[in-house]
């Protein structure tokens, strides 16, 4: 089993409309302190979700659906 690298950010995708921006979670920024991964199993097929957090306290759960990139700290970060 690989290791799993540690998460920096999370984006998503480009809206459509004027005025408007993606949605981003990025560790340092608003409170955020970590962002975790994990698939939820549900037999013939998973979910893949990422948890944004500030402490202990879980703010947002984001489906990777909604997802457009993922950004990885660099090595020894």
């Amino acid at each position: 089993m690989t290791e799993q690298k540690k998460i920096r950010a999370i984006l998503g995708d480009e809206p459509h409309r004027d005025g408007e921006y993606p949605m981003a979670h990025i560790v340092g920024f608003s409170g955020v302190t970590r962002i975790e991964e994990d698939t939820e199993n549900l037999g013939s097929y998973g979910i893949h979700w990422f948890f944004v957090y500030a402490g202990d306290d879980l703010l947002y759960r984001v489906n990777a659906l909604s997802v457009a990139s993922v950004e990885l700290f660099k090595a020894g970060a």
